[in-house]
Formats: structure tokens, sequence, C-alpha cells
């Protein structure tokens, strides 16, 4: 089998990634830490995230089965495409209006996420269907690597910049990632296989009873349904901790945009870790004995940012946060690669991007607590919740080898 990094396929998407990954990153970088140390920033920031996720919460049903109904690829390149035409045209109102306003600032902030909704679904639906299972927990550990090397390199780009650069030449330069992003993913190769094996005489359904398909398979599977939704709240913690991240080094560190980024490094240099760790782990070890311990190290980066407020020991508990939140997710993503027939990916897939959606609706609300007790309260209910997911896992893994079956098995 030709090593992964010789494959000329692999080579491609990683250069792709790596360029669409610094410049979304770099945005989501710059724009929580504009709005927050402006006056009132905290509230609109507080807004635009719960905007943001009940707009995408409403969106994924949809998209979850157009992933399932239509090529992943031309899916693949119209993320890449809104996430230029969308930066491009912040990048013109900001330089002609001369200035950007807080609901310019919202504005970017909501076409940045809705960016990595549209990217990534269609990115693994893709991934799967492209590479062989035996490939799969190399690839994903190979895709946490550059995603997070891409964050790393975002990070330290965005901290330097956002107090040195104006905000259009900043998003122009990601306008540019995604563009130049676009152009390479255009040349892979790719056949919609998902959809020449739908039966001629299978209508094309609308979005609720896909959902319904979807929701039968996982109901059938109620243990391993759990444990991956369990498996997932680490994700989540990070999502709803990206509103958290930057008040917190503010306000309860009182340290400047350098600690930020410097915070974003260390996280990423922890998942990185992850990443190059956890590929091999599995191929000697299953995913339902690696998750637990991959949660458990993320509950101890958690602990340390409610009761340790230093910041040095803020970067400690970034790389726990990075290692474990990356762990758990090569982990559980070479799980679902595995479990999950690829017929039906985007929609399984889009059950827990709901869920994922919803939780971050409720905790994002909950964040409120943090403008009378701080952002360690919000950490604190963070922990309490990856700790619920954490005996959650330990509870149900024994049905994630009971569920290892063949991708190409039937639905």
């Amino acid at each position: 089998m030709t090593p992964l990094l010789r494959d000329t396929r692999v080579q491609r998407l990683l250069i792709a990634n790596t360029l669409g990954s610094i410049g979304s990153g770099i945005t989501i970088f710059a724009i929580p830490w504009l709005m927050v140390k402006a006056p009132g920033g905290n509230i609109a920031f507080r807004h635009i995230t719960l905007i943001t996720t009940l707009v995408i919460f409403l969106f994924m049903p949809a998209y979850g089965t157009a992933v399932d109904r239509r090529s992943r690829k031309a899916l693949l390149l119209g993320s890449e495409a809104f996430g230029f035409l969308a930066t491009t045209a912040m990048a013109i109102t900001g330089l002609v209006l001369g200035h950007f306003a807080m609901w310019q600032l919202m504005t970017i902030y909501f076409c940045g996420m809705f960016y990595y909704t549209l990217h990534y679904p269609v990115k693994f639906a893709f991934l799967q269907q492209t590479f062989e299972r035996a490939q799969y927990g190399r690839l994903m550990g190979l895709v946490e690597v550059q995603g997070q090397a891409a964050m790393m390199i975002a990070g330290g780009l965005g901290g330097w910049l956002v107090e040195r650069v104006p905000l259009w030449l900043i998003l122009l330069l990601d306008a540019a990632t995604y563009l130049a992003s676009f152009l390479i993913q255009s040349t892979l190769p790719y056949r919609a296989t998902h959809l020449e094996n739908r039966a001629p005489a299978d209508p094309n359904p609308g979005v609720y009873r896909s959902l319904a398909e979807g929701w039968a398979w996982l109901r059938a599977r109620p243990r391993l349904n759990l444990f991956l939704l369990c498996a997932f709240m680490p994700f989540v913690a990070v999502m709803v901790g990206n509103y958290l991240f930057p008040i917190y080094v503010a306000q309860t560190l009182h340290a400047s945009a350098t600690w930020f980024a410097s915070g974003e490094i260390a996280f990423a240099l922890g998942a990185i870790a992850a990443g190059a760790l956890l590929p091999r782990l599995l191929t000697r070890t299953r995913a339902d004995t690696t998750i637990p311990v991959t949660l458990f190290i993320f509950l101890l980066g958690l602990l340390a940012l409610v009761t340790l407020h230093h910041p040095l020991l803020f970067l400690a508990a970034a790389v726990l946060l990075g290692f474990g939140n990356a762990g758990s997710r090569v982990a559980r993503s070479s799980l679902m690669f595995e479990v999950v027939p690829n017929e039906m990916m985007g929609r399984v897939g889009v059950f827990y991007n709901v869920l994922d959606r919803l939780l971050r609706t409720l905790l994002v609300s909950a964040m409120a607590i943090t403008d009378l007790y701080g952002p360690s309260a919000g950490y604190l209910l963070l922990f309490a919740l990856v700790l619920l997911a954490w005996i959650g896992v330990l509870q149900t893994r024994s049905a994630v080898h009971a569920s290892a079956v063949p991708n190409s098995s039937p639905a």
C-alpha cells in the first residue's frame, strides 16, 4: 500500500485544508478579540454566537441530506467559494466605509463559522468515500495534525496581525487562502459512488424522510449512539470555549492578545501530539479504550482553567485541552468511518451536528453567568458536562466492539 504522504491526493488535500484552516483560523481569532475589547463586546459576542448557532441548527438537516444526495466534491468546493466571496465582500465593505462597526464584526464572525459548518461535514464524507478503510486511522491523524498545525500558524499570525495590520487587509489575506484552497481541490479526482449505488427507482426523498432514515439507523444502535455522542462532548466544549477563551484571557488573566495567541498555539501543539500518537494507538487498541483516556485528559485541562489563574498554567491547560479534544476526535472519526455506511454518513452525521448546535445554543445562553461570576464559572459548567460524558463513555464502551461491522454493510 502506498504511504499516505506519497499519495498526491493526500498531498493536495493537506495543502488545501491547511490554507483554508489558516484563513478561517485568523478570522476566528481576530474577530472575537476585537469584539471583547470593545465596549459592550461581551454581550454582542454572545448574541452573534447564539444567532450563528441557531441559524446553523436550522440549516444542518437540509445540508446533511445534500451531503448524501449531491456530489461531495461540488459541496466541498462550494464551501471554499462561500468563504472567498463572503470574506472579500466584508473586506471591501470595511475598506469603503473606513471602519468596522460592531455589526460588521458580527457578520464576519457569522460567515467564518458558517464556512466551518459547510466545510467539515462534507470533507469527512469525501475522505471516507475516497480512501480505503485500512487508511482511516492514519488519514484522520494526518488531517488532525494538519488542521491543528494550520490553527497554530493562524493563532501566531492572528496574535501578531490583529494589533498591527488593518482588518480589511487581514480579511483579504483570508480570502486569498480560500481561493487557493478552491483551486487546489478542484484538481482532485472524484467519483460520486454514493450516487451510482442508489437504486434507479429510489426517488430523491425530502429532508425529513432522509433524517428519518438516519435516525432509524442510529435508533437500532442506542448504546453506540450514546457512546459517539459522549465522545463528541470535548468538541462541543471547545466550540463553546471559543466564546470563553478571549474573555478569560482579557478579563481573568488580564493578559494581552499575545497570550491569547500563545494559548491557541499551545492548544494546537497538544492537538498535533494527539494527531501523531492516536493513529498508532488505534492500530493496537480500540476506540473504546482510547476515548475514555483522552476525555479524562480534557477534563484535567478544564479543571486547571477553573482553579489555576496564571498565564503559564493557562498554556499548560491549553495543551491538555488540545490533546484531549484532538485525541477524542481522531478516535471517534475513525470509529464512525468503520461503523457507519458511507451512503448514510451525511444523514447520521447531521444528527450529531444538530445535537451539537442545540447543546451549543443552550450552553452559550448559559454563559450569561460569566457576567456575574466570571469566565471560570463558564468553564466549571463545561467541566460538569464533560464529566457526565466521560461517565457515559465508560458505561457504553462495550457497544463499540460489537458494532464494528464492514463499512459496506447495508444501512
